[in-house]
Formats: structure tokens, sequence, C-alpha cells
């Protein structure tokens, strides 16, 4: 007679209790780090170890987790505005640094990869979006009377550009040091005075989308740009970029052989009028202070005229193959290194790691509100975003 040995009772592990929030903020950085497209249920699900069977009981896919990860963070926000009422701008200011400094992500998500949702939430998170914002703009106007409404809202959106702005840039810094810099930059771009055109002084006039040129090539590449800003790299095809220039997507393919080589030659052709102007400006410059005024002026000129370009710099560049993002990103490291130099010549007591993280708020500030319709629209925005700027730029830690 043999024995038979008795297994062990099977012991069920217990479930995190927080097993939802490992997975949203698991979620929330790698679409941050790769790209929404980049990442699949599968990975996410391995980077809190557990099954993509598992995941899907906690969500519907995807979609389902970057609205997650987006209406978490916009919600905290906005109750940061509203329960409590903070004693002042600075406390106000405070609170939201505190937040944004344990959620660099935010930005990305939302300027990169939030057109992904489906049209009921991306319409539902537009909506979480702005009242977050009116409320911050509302609470902004109560401690400067000296605002209208739309120079609250334009102060609104260039506090939220520098509370999102270390989402561009993968330097590091103590976390309290972190908020503490947040909030001196956030209050200096809300301090600042605007400028007040004559009221009798013309409106801008509306955009227009203008003509075409008219050689197939320059044709193509103009049309790229136009529909990879307004509708996202990956939601338009050859055939989309054809039809806009009267020829057939497969026409295209005699210039550009992959629609990633479209994507390439649109953000090499941007990157073309940035270095030249940064170029110019220096070789202007008598000393690194004017030297840094005038690297302001020229992307404040850049980003206003050239709007679609930047938000193609935003939001594309994770889409372009390895050896062109490469030459990207060590394209927009150099440009950045400029700033960060005479910014430093200037103000020799900032580090290089403080002063990566101000320019990037400055740099931010820009490219929001230059991607912004209304706020591009508004009189006297390029003298109003070199004001902001300039606060930023000289914030005092």
């Amino acid at each position: 007679m043999t024995e038979v040995t008795r297994r062990a009772p099977l012991k069920r592990t217990p479930r995190p209790r927080d097993r939802k929030q490992q997975i949203v903020a698991a979620a929330g950085e790698l679409f941050y780090r790769h790209g929404f497209h980049n990442v699949g249920t599968g990975q996410i699900a391995d980077s809190v170890g557990i099954t993509a069977g598992a995941l899907y009981r906690h969500f519907k896919g995807k979609q389902d987790l970057l609205s997650h990860t987006l209406t978490e963070a916009f919600d905290q926000a906005t109750r940061l505005v509203t329960q409590n009422p903070p004693r002042d701008l600075q406390d106000l200011i405070r609170r939201i640094a505190s937040t944004a400094g344990e959620r660099r992500y935010l930005g990305i998500l939302w300027n990169r990869e939030a057109r992904f949702l489906s049209d009921d939430a991306r319409a539902a998170m537009r909506e979480r979006f702005f009242a977050f914002l009116d409320e911050f703009a509302r609470q902004l106007r109560s401690t400067r009377p000296d605002l209208s409404a739309a120079d609250a809202d334009l102060l609104a959106w260039s506090a939220l550009a520098v509370l999102t702005s270390p989402s561009y840039h993968g330097s590091s810094m103590d976390p309290g040091a972190l908020v503490d810099l947040l909030e001196q930059m956030t209050l200096a771009a809300c301090t600042t005075p605007l400028a007040h055109p004559s009221p009798t002084g013309s409106a801008p006039e509306p955009e227009s989308p203008g003509l075409l040129p008219h050689g197939r090539r320059e044709a193509t590449l103009a049309a790229a740009t136009r529909l990879f800003h307004d509708r996202g790299y990956q939601a338009v095809s050859m055939e989309d970029v054809g039809e806009s220039v009267g020829i057939s997507g497969a026409a295209i393919y005699k210039y550009f052989p992959r629609k990633a080589d479209l994507l390439s030659a649109v953000i090499a052709r941007a990157s073309e009028p940035l270095q030249l102007g940064a170029t110019r400006a220096l070789a202007r410059a008598r000393d690194s202070r004017e030297g840094l005024e005038n690297l302001l002026d020229a992307y404040v000129e850049f980003a206003l005229v050239h709007h679609d370009l930047v938000g193609i710099l935003v939001a594309e560049v994770t889409n372009l193959p390895d050896e062109h993002r490469r030459d990207v990103r060590r394209a927009q490291h150099d440009y950045v290194a400029e700033w960060i130099r005479l910014i430093r010549e200037t103000r020799p007591a900032l580090d290089e790691s403080q002063a990566r993280f101000v320019v990037h708020a400055a740099l931010t500030v820009i490219n929001d509100v230059a991607r912004t319709d209304h706020l591009r629209a508004r009189p006297a925005v390029d003298d109003d975003l070199r004001s902001i700027c300039r606060r930023i730029l000289d914030v005092q830690l």
C-alpha cells in the first residue's frame, strides 16, 4: 500500500486594497513614457504583477484606464480649490503645486494622449478641465481686482502650464524643493501685470487656413502639418493627406515612402526656423542677459506664427522612428541647453537642475498659449507672454 501525500491547502494571496490605484498609477507612467498607442494592457498588468485578465476586472481597457487617470487628477485639483477656501493666492497655489509635483505625467497625458479617449469621455474630461480652470480664474480675480475675466483666463492657463511643465523633461529634484519651486514660479506668473491695449485698437484678424504651396512635395508637407496637428498623427492616413492636396494617397509615396517619413520631414521643417531664430537671437546679443531676452522674443514669435508645428513638436515626437526620434530629442536638448547656459550666466546662484525647471516652465507657458486658439487671438498676447515669462525666468528662490 502506497502512502498518499496530501497537498497543503492553497493559500489565497489577499489583493492589495489599493490595487486599482496601483494600476492607474502604472498606466499613467507607461502612457507618459511610451505613448498611449505604444502601451498594451499586458504591459500595464506586468508592471503591477497581475495578469491582463485580472486588470480587466477593474477596467474595460486602455481608454478606460486613461480616463480614470485624468479624471482622478482633475477631480483632486478641483477639490483643492473648492473645499476649505484658501487663505490667499499663495495658499491656493501651494495646494495645487503639491499635487502637480506628485503627478509629473499629467501635462503629457492631457496634451498628448487625451485625444485618444472616446468622444463621450473626452467631452467629460474637457468639462472637468474647464471647471477647474474657471474656478482657478475666479479665485485669481478675487485676489486681483485689476484683472478682467480675459486676463484671469490667460493667467490661469499660464499657471497650469507652469504646474505641468515638469512633464516635459526628466530632470530630478527633491520633492519638497520641487513643490517650492513650482509654487514660486506659478505665483510669479499669476502676479504679472498685463498689457492693456487701447479700447480703440483693432482686434486681431481671424486666422484663415491660407493657401497651400503649389509644388506637390511642399503642399504635402503643409497639409500633413495641419492634419497631424488638428487630428493627431495616429488618426491621419496618407489618403487623408493626399485628399487635402488633391492627389491620391499612393502618389505621396513618391516623396515619402512611409507615413513616419512624412512626420520626420514635418518635424525637421519645424526645427529649421527654430534653430535659425536662436542663432540670429544670439548673434545680436551683447551679453548673456540680452541673449536670454532675444531667445525669449524669438521663441514667442516662432510659437505664435507656427503654433501647429509647436503642437507637433510637443505631441508627436514619440511616433518617430527610433533614429529620427533620437536626433530630434538631441536637437531639443541642445536648444534648451542654450537657455540654461544663459540663465545661469545671468543668475549664478541657480544650479543646473533649477535652471532646467525654470526654462521649461517658461517654454511650456509659450507652447500652451500659442496652441490655444482664443488665447493666441488675444490683443498684445506676444507682450503678455514676454512679461509672464520674464517673471518666471527671474523668480527668486
